[in-house]
């Protein structure tokens, strides 16, 4: 049978190779790896409804009767996420650099645009997103880390999500070389040794530790915040993280659309290759599966800001709050009265003068009094990460 010669698409061989790239030049593929990250993804517009039920417990059977009531013991909820990074990128090639270059050719360019920019900036708006996550839920710690004293925070923050029903041996830990120079300093790690091949082969990696798998990610890639107007620029005022740890399944990191095009030199093109490439993706935490994400940042983040109004109660002793948000899953608003706002530091424990309150209900207080909300993670002992005050309004 004679050989027919067809016509290379470029474009569609260059998807192929970028599925196979992935997993080398991605410190996060994992995570967009994860199988939440292709159940989660618009069917329609750029917005991802995620459903999550919760039941009520047993009970002691009755052998003797079925009488009462049978009733619905299940609830439903929805948490609705709109994707964001919706992202291009396209040059225009030169018939005459191709001739006179030779490293100038469509493959270089875009291994060298994925290399150093589209995975590099996907990996870090994975960690500042993560990180986030952990400071708005409060699964946060700004201990500096030792080599004295890195495997019992270690321990520490593993206790902490096991006691929350996250599998150990699922959680995954990013973190930066100086962090994993520190874990391998410490006293406790064994080393191991090769000696029957007769050359001394000394493998000081920590891959794994206590069934978590642990990757190395560059320091650069691992800030709370990233400028993303043109690639991605770590912002002023970023703060390092240390140490990420998180289970896939608390987060859906689906990629929706990639593409990429190239069009032959035309009259509109002035002569020229036109390469064009789109992507669209985010990396979302979900709310039922908080407590699987977990991040050591080199200081505690500021408090967030929680706006709230209060009109009149049904007396001159109390004020009804008005305007909460359902507070999220493992988290809880208190509040209290007094002469000013008493406004919480980040990952202050709030117990005794507070009061768990939901959105409509009357807190009890007098005229010209003002009311302090705090959000706070009842995973943690009531640890604050948001708060905020208004003025109490009364009945007559």
């Amino acid at each position: 049978m004679a050989f027919t010669q067809l016509d290379l698409n470029y474009a569609t061989e260059y998807s192929k190779a970028m599925a196979n790239a992935y997993p080398y030049w991605s410190y996060f593929s994992d995570l967009y790896g994860s199988p939440n990250s292709a159940v989660y993804k618009p069917l329609n517009g750029n917005a991802v409804a995620v459903q999550s039920m919760t039941v009520s417990g047993a009970r002691a059977t009755n052998r003797n009767n079925i009488t009462g009531e049978f009733n619905r013991n299940f609830n439903t909820s929805e948490q609705v996420l709109t994707m964001r990074m919706d992202r291009e990128w396209d040059t225009l090639v030169d018939p005459m650099d191709i001739r006179e270059d030779p490293i100038v050719n469509i493959g270089n360019i875009t291994k060298t645009f994925n290399e150093f920019q589209k995975v590099p900036e996907m990996d870090a708006y994975a960690a500042s997103t993560l990180s986030n996550a952990a400071s708005g839920f409060g699964s946060v710690d700004s201990t500096s880390l030792t080599a004295d004293n890195i495997l019992a925070q270690w321990d520490s923050y593993l206790a902490y999500m096991v006691n929350q029903r996250v599998p150990r041996d699922q959680i995954r830990a990013k973190m930066t070389p100086d962090t994993y120079k520190l874990l391998k300093e410490a006293a406790g790690i064994t080393r191991f040794v090769e000696a029957d091949t007769g050359i001394r082969n000394i493998d000081r990696n920590v891959g794994k530790l206590d069934g978590v798998v642990i990757a190395e990610v560059p320091a650069e890639m691992m800030m709370t915040a990233y400028d993303f107007t043109e690639g991605w620029q770590v912002e002023d005022g970023a703060k390092q993280i240390n140490l990420l740890m998180f289970h896939p399944l608390a987060i859906a990191a689906p990629v929706v659309y990639e593409t990429s095009m190239m069009s032959a030199p035309t009259a509109q093109s002035k002569g020229k290759w036109l390469y064009y490439e789109r992507y669209y993706y985010d990396v979302f935490a979900l709310n039922q599966r908080l407590p699987g994400i977990f991040a050591n940042i080199a200081s505690l983040p500021a408090l967030s800001t929680i706006t709230f109004t209060t009109i009149a109660g049904a007396d001159s002793t109390h004020t009804i709050i008005q305007g909460l948000a359902p507070a999220p899953y493992g988290m809880a608003y208190v509040a209290k009265s007094g002469a000013s706002a008493d406004l919480p530091d980040y990952g202050e424990a709030l117990t005794s003068g507070w009061t768990v309150v939901n959105n409509g209900d009357a807190v009890t207080t007098a005229a010209s009094q003002v009311i302090t909300i705090a959000l706070v993670n009842v995973t943690k002992g009531n640890t604050a990460v948001a708060g905020g005050s208004a003025t109490a309004v009364v009945g007559g």
